[in-house]
């Protein structure tokens, strides 16, 4: 470790020597949002689109790593070492990122272990997307290779790219980039990566209001159906009494709601609730039909992150810190 720390110090003051006074590095920053938990502490990192490094939040100090959400300590890691593998400056000093290390170990993160080749294969793959080559097509192919083999690592690498992706490329380059990546089966996100170790909570509660109000928006038809008969009779100067047209309306009602519901398919309807064990976006998942599944795999939308959810326990099966390579 301190050969390498002594090595990194020697490139950091040679890459400042050889800067130009007065330069900036402008870059766009992450767009999305993580939510999760370090400890006690709340915490939520708001990633902007207009250019403001906001991809850390602003309590988090790499000399109180307390204060730094699991996320913000890998976004860290991730910015030091990308630019010090692609000719920037080092930014951290030997014992922050030692500290950054031992933090992110004790945390169980993947990312102490970040790979060279890791980050060899974002620059080429950002590089293709923007319609430059960096690398030869034997080089890519061996990165692409080792991408593949990495197994569970391919989350780290779906979130290097993910970050380097939107900092880098315009819309249309990073959906070039998305595309060609889901051909290697990797899923360009905020994902396994930056979950939270646990604290999350693994169960899910039935939302009786929702299937109500499903229930209720289906019924309006079938009640003005009912309904029609003495409204028309109305018109041409026949009033029935309120309890036989109301009567006679709810029957129907109920009638042509149980017909529409089994036609629909919607019977037996649950609606659970609970949060994602990643990054705690909400979960909303239905459960109907006359054989209701038991178990569903769920995808967060924000993260990428799989689930079962487990109808009869009402439980999410993978919640409480997911494994990592």
């Amino acid at each position: 470790m301190a050969t390498m720390t002594l090595s990194l110090r020697r490139f950091a003051a040679h890459s400042a020597a050889a800067r130009a006074p007065g330069t900036k590095r402008s870059r766009t920053v992450v767009r999305g949002v993580v939510r999760g938990t370090h400890g006690r502490k709340r915490w939520t990192i708001v990633a902007k689109a207009d250019g403001e490094p906001a991809s850390v939040s602003a309590s988090c100090s790499i000399d109180d790593p307390a204060s730094c959400s699991l996320a913000d300590l890998e976004l860290m890691y991730v910015d030091a070492l990308w630019n010090y593998y692609n000719g920037g400056k080092f930014t951290l000093t030997d014992e922050q990122y030692d500290r950054l290390r031992e933090e992110l170990n004790w945390q169980g993160s993947g990312f102490p272990t970040l790979r060279r080749y890791e980050i060899e294969f974002v620059q080429a793959a950002i590089s293709y997307s923007r319609g430059e080559a960096v690398v030869d097509d034997a080089k890519y192919e061996e990165l692409k290779r080792k991408v593949k083999a990495a197994g569970k690592r391919t989350d780290v690498t779906a979130l290097l790219l993910y970050a380097k992706g939107k900092e880098l490329l315009d819309e249309a380059e990073f959906e070039l980039l998305s595309g060609e990546m889901k051909k290697l089966g990797i899923d360009v996100g905020m994902r396994g990566a930056t979950c939270t170790l646990s604290q999350t909570s693994a169960e899910l509660s039935n939302d009786p209001a929702s299937v109500a109000s499903m229930y209720s928006a289906l019924a309006i038809a079938p009640f003005a159906v009912g309904l029609a008969p003495s409204i028309l009779l109305g018109f041409v100067g026949v009033h029935l009494p309120a309890s036989l047209s109301l009567g006679f309306a709810l029957t129907v009602c109920a009638a042509l709601t149980y017909k529409l519901v089994v036609y629909t398919n919607l019977q037996n309807a649950e609606i659970l609730l609970g949060a994602c064990p990643c990054c705690e976006m909400p979960i909303k998942q239905f459960f109907g039909g006359e054989a209701p599944l038991e178990k569903f795999e769920h995808k967060c939308s924000a993260c990428g992150t799989v689930c079962t959810l487990n109808r009869p326990q009402r439980l999410i099966e993978t919640a409480g810190g997911l494994g990592r390579a």
